[in-house]
This record gives structure tokens, sequence and C-alpha cells, in this order.
């Protein structure tokens, strides 16, 4: 089991796509996986058909104007995300059967309506599922293990549940203050015009006369926020351009030498990153503060809670796995012998979780949000 997350990476490498276009919004496998059998779990395989069209069916919720040079990390976080599934998934299938617990029609028909019920008005659960081209038994099944899963780690959830409250709040909010502390910095929109890091000299040049036309119009009364929505590269365009506080210390270096010279309010120079131009405008400071706990206590008990539930989920689901027997076939597992011969062969590298994305550096996957506002 302590080789399965690498074993997952491994996998997505043989089935990655290349960039493609961000347009197209699916993944294609190199390798030809279709029929043979990529995954074990105990005596059921799962194929690389499945898989493709668990991570195709992921892929699809990308928005689709996401740059395409980020596209191959997002492709790759997908498959690694459609094996977990599938893996999960027949985990659960399989305790459900040795169990002997029944899911009535009843108990999904009402899960079907509570899912129907979370859409909203003016949606429905077949719209969706036809959008979304997922046939109605597949979403039936899901919803049974679902449901399974829900009986079998009911009491798990109402303990965990009831053992959060206001002062175990506190106690976690005492025992992580940076969690909770408001960063020292400035307030900072901006438009990007993206280039890609293998781009030529002239398109660099035209990266930079956009930017210089942009800031031209800005000049001349345009409106920030309505601007970067239109043509920001950058997906903080949906908030205007805006980016929040900037920190020193998180940018490149070009980047923060104009955030922190700029006048608050004066649209500044066009600046060069790694990721391409941008055109920034600085609209505050903010000061380095604690926020009280008064003002966060509901939300992160609710937060706390949920983590709780989340908690008592996934120990189950790493039950499970222990008890299971997961392992490649064919090609991949001929794959995940050469990595492990690689990995032998290197000193594993420390983790490092950033405290956010640069905007100035590759996007990368932003850190899971701790509880606090």
């Amino acid at each position: 089991m302590t080789q399965f997350i690498r074993w997952v990476g491994v996998l997505a490498l043989v089935l990655a796509a290349g960039c493609g276009k961000k347009e197209a919004q699916v993944v294609t496998p190199r390798a030809n996986l279709d029929t043979e059998v990529a995954v074990w779990v105990d005596q059921t395989g799962i194929t690389g058909a499945q898989i493709q069209k668990e991570a195709s069916r992921l892929f699809s919720k990308v928005p689709k104007d996401v740059p395409a040079d980020q596209i191959p990390a997002i492709q790759m976080r997908m498959l690694q995300q459609a094996i977990d599934n599938l893996v999960v998934r027949q985990l659960v299938k399989a305790e459900m059967d040795r169990s002997g617990v029944l899911i009535t029609g009843e108990e999904i028909e009402k899960g079907k309506k509570d899912l129907e019920k979370a859409l909203g008005p003016g949606h429905s659960l077949a719209m969706l599922l036809a959008d979304a081209n997922v046939p109605m038994e597949e979403v039936e099944m899901n919803l049974q293990l679902d449901l399974f899963k829900n009986k079998m780690t009911k009491e798990r959830q109402m303990a965990a549940v009831e053992a959060v409250t206001e002062e175990t709040a506190k106690a976690y909010y005492d025992g992580n203050p940076k969690e909770f502390t408001q960063p020292a910095g400035r307030l900072v929109s901006h438009i990007l015009v993206r280039v890609a890091p293998d781009a030529d000299e002239a398109a660099k040049t035209d990266a930079r006369a956009k930017a210089e036309g942009v800031r031209k119009a800005l000049l001349e009364g345009a409106d920030f926020a309505k601007l970067a929505g239109e043509v920001s590269d950058c997906m903080s365009r949906s908030r205007g351009g805006d980016l929040g506080v900037i920190p020193r210390g998180r940018e490149a270096k070009s980047f923060e030498d104009a955030v922190y010279s700029q006048e608050i309010g004066a649209i500044g120079e066009v600046v060069e990153s790694p990721v391409g131009f941008h055109v920034i405008k600085v609209t505050g400071e903010q000061e380095e503060k604690l926020i009280p706990f008064d003002d966060i206590k509901d939300r992160m008990v609710n937060v706390l809670k949920a983590q709780a539930q989340q908690k008592v989920t996934a120990d189950y689901i790493k039950e499970l796995r222990e008890k299971a027997t997961i392992k490649l076939d064919g090609a991949l597992a001929a794959a995940a012998q050469e990595a492990d011969k690689a990995a032998a062969q290197q000193t594993p590298a420390g983790e490092v979780v950033a405290p956010a994305a640069p905007v100035t550096a590759p996007a990368a996957e932003a850190p899971a949000p701790a509880p606090a506002p």
C-alpha cells in the first residue's frame, strides 16, 4: 500500500496527454489501454478505458479559458483523481457486497431528490446528466455507494461532529495563530498578458505591445476591473484583476519592486515576470493583524465540523485500502518497476507547501484553505 501513491503517478504519466489546445478539454491517452486492465483491486480489474472516461469527465469541468500552459498539470491531476475515484468506488462496492447491508430503492430516490434540490430552482438532475453525458444508472450506483458509506460511518460521524465545540475551536485558534493572522502587504490588482515559457522574441514583443496598449487604455480612462475581465490572462480576471494582498517575498522581484514602488491608485509601467507582462494598480495597504476569535468562531466551528466528518470518511477508506490488495498490471506494472528502480537511486525531496500560489510564477495548485476567513 505504501507504493500505491507512486503507482498512481506512474499510471498518470503513461496515460497523460500532451498540452493540446485549451479549448479541447479532453484527455487523450498515449498508450492503447482501452481493454487492458490497468489496476487490480483484489480480484476486480479497472481498465484504461474506465480511467480515461473518468478523467475526461473530471476534465470537462475545467473552465474553457484556462491558459494552455496550465493544461498538462491539470490533466495530470485529473488522471490521478480519476484513478483514486475508481479505486475507492470498487473498495466500497466490495465492502457493501460482503456486508449484506442493503440500500433500498426508496433511499436512492430520496438521494436523487436531495441532489436535485441542491441544484437550485430551474435545474433538474436529468438535464444535468444529459449535459454531462452521464447515464442515470451510473448516478444511482454512486449514490448507492455513498449511502452505504454514510451508513457504515454514521455513528463515528455523529461523535466527531459532537466533539467540535466553541471551546475546541478556540483551542485550535490559540494553537495556530498564523492561520488567523491577516498578513501585511499591499492590495493589488493587475492585468496579465501571458507569455509561454518557450516563447520566441517575436511573441514576447507582441505580448509587451498588447500590455502597453492595455496600459494606454487605462491611462485614457478605461475601467480597470472591466478591462481586466475582458483581456487579462490571469484567473483573477473574474474578480476584476483583484489579487488581494501581496506580501513581500512571494512574487518575482520585478513584480514585487513595482508593487512596492508605485503610488497607490496609479497605473504603473508594464512589468515583465516569468509568466508574461503585467499592468499593475496598487489599491491600498494592509497591516498585519490577528483576526479576533469572536469574528470567526461560528465559521470556524462549521469548518472544523466538516473537517471532522471528512476525516471519518477518509479513515474509513484508509481501512478499506489496508484490507485490500491494489496493484498494477501489464505495461503499467512494468512502468512501475522502472519507477521503483529510479526512485531507489534518488533521495526523496521534501514536500514544501507554499502559503499561497504566486501570480508571477507558473501556476500551481493552491493549498487547501485553513479554517480562517
